[in-house]
């Protein structure tokens, strides 16, 4: 570097930092990074790094100033190094709770990383992102010079998914084990400020009434949503990894995220709608659909017809039997808000049902002649099930209300029609 950094603080387990929750948790946090291996090389290696397992390679420096130059707003709240074969430094910036990352004080910490030949900058926030390689949208660097300086983000929601990845693996030590459970119990209480993405922007009442009377949303209006939804639906890979203890992944057809951000606004223009698909394990997916103008959310995966029975209705009643109450042998339970979609080989159009319909049709041996079965195949290529929940239109303009509405709801097709 062309001028050291100065000063700053050894990351510890027991900050003695007096600056609040913000300092604690970043302090906390690189002192575990630095003690648990595992944990510190896969959220390195999230963002091109790796770590030494031997350890050393690796030191944080907390709130150093830079030649002195900086004012009290513009120290770095750290400063992480790895000595390897190539030498790497990062500048991070963190923010807990609502507060927001703010995009001027980046753009001076960029150009302090080029000003210092610093090689990476880091932020850490509340805020979500698809990818630590692909900070949240809204942050990129207006100037393209501020590119060029590589920029990753680490919600603190992804750190604590991370954390509990760690624990799961179990290639930890006894003290690596407890660290790791402590920092998660940290992470989790109430009072720490850190949580997933748990609203919308304060556009999103308004924006949902323009379009319900069909209007033309304001331009700005429409990149906070997007860039909203943007962070929900990475919110939502975590949730769905959690459930199924596997990484799920958002599926993009684009290839940066300057595309992605068109391709949501062109469709959202067209449909009033917000989607997104996501890449589940053995090969099944998720679509999930916010119909504003309709003031519902839907549902879709799909499920292989069983090969242990050839006949198209068996495999139906097959399926269906793996929503068999145990309890009561003859009961499904209600799936009144489901609907279920016969794909055909050699035909375009697919034959459908209520699920509650064709539980019932199950029930009294009438399947074989319920409106499901195609009258002309034999041939059951996929079973598509369609969740429209009760209870969208009433949540779908408060901005906190959907998020809270839409994740509940993906938890539970998740645990009822997926993993079935």
């Amino acid at each position: 570097m062309s001028e050291p950094f100065k000063g700053g603080q050894a990351a510890t387990l027991f900050p003695m930092m007096t600056n609040g929750l913000e300092d604690r948790a970043t302090c906390i946090f690189f002192a575990v990074l630095e003690l648990v291996y595992p944990f510190r090389n896969a959220l390195l290696k999230s963002i091109g790094q790796r770590a030494y397992k031997a350890g050393g390679d690796f030191d944080c420096t907390l709130r150093p100033s830079i030649g002195g130059r900086l004012s009290n707003k513009d120290i770095p709240d750290a400063l992480i190094s790895l000595s390897q074969k190539t030498d790497w430094t990062a500048l991070v910036e963190v923010k807990i709770g609502s507060g927001d990352l703010d995009q001027a004080q980046l753009g001076r910490y960029l150009n302090r990383a080029i000003s210092e030949k610093v090689d990476a900058l880091i932020t850490i926030s509340n805020e979500m992102c698809s990818d630590p390689e692909h900070p949240p949208l809204r942050l990129k660097p207006a100037e393209k010079r501020l590119r060029k300086i590589p920029h990753f983000h680490w919600s603190w929601r992804y750190i604590k998914f991370q954390a509990g990845i760690g624990l799961r693996q179990q290639d930890l030590d006894f003290v690596e084990t407890k660290i790791l459970e402590q920092f998660i119990e940290f992470l989790s209480h109430e009072k720490s400020g850190i949580h997933g993405f748990n609203q919308m922007p304060k556009c999103w009442s308004d924006f949902v009434d323009v379009l319900r009377d069909g209007g033309r949303p304001k331009s700005d209006d429409t990149d906070d949503v997007i860039s909203g939804w943007f962070q929900e639906t990475s919110d939502l890979s975590l949730i769905l990894s959690e459930c199924f203890d596997e990484r799920v992944s958002e599926i993009h057809d684009e290839k940066t995220l300057e595309l992605r951000k068109d391709a949501a606004e062109s469709y959202l223009k067209k449909t009033g709608d917000l989607r997104a698909r996501f890449a589940l394990p053995d090969g099944k997916y998720l679509n999930v659909l916010v119909d504003i103008n309709g003031r519902c959310i839907k549902f879709e995966t799909a499920h292989e017809p069983t090969s242990k029975v050839k006949t198209p209705y068996k495999q139906i009643e097959r399926f269906l039997d793996t929503f068999r109450d145990n309890e009561t042998e003859d009961e499904w339970g209600d799936h009144s808000d489901v609907r279920l979609f016969a794909k055909w080989s050699r035909y375009r159009d697919m034959t459908d049902s209520s699920m509650s319909e064709a539980m019932i049709d199950a029930k009294e041996d009438t399947l074989k002649d319920s409106k499901i079965i195609h009258p002309k195949s034999d041939n059951l290529s996929q079973i598509i099930i369609q969740y429209t929940p009760t209870g969208a239109a009433k949540n779908i303009r408060s901005r906190k209300k959907m998020i809270e509405f839409l994740e509940t709801q993906t938890k539970f097709f998740a645990e009822t029609y997926i993993q079935t």
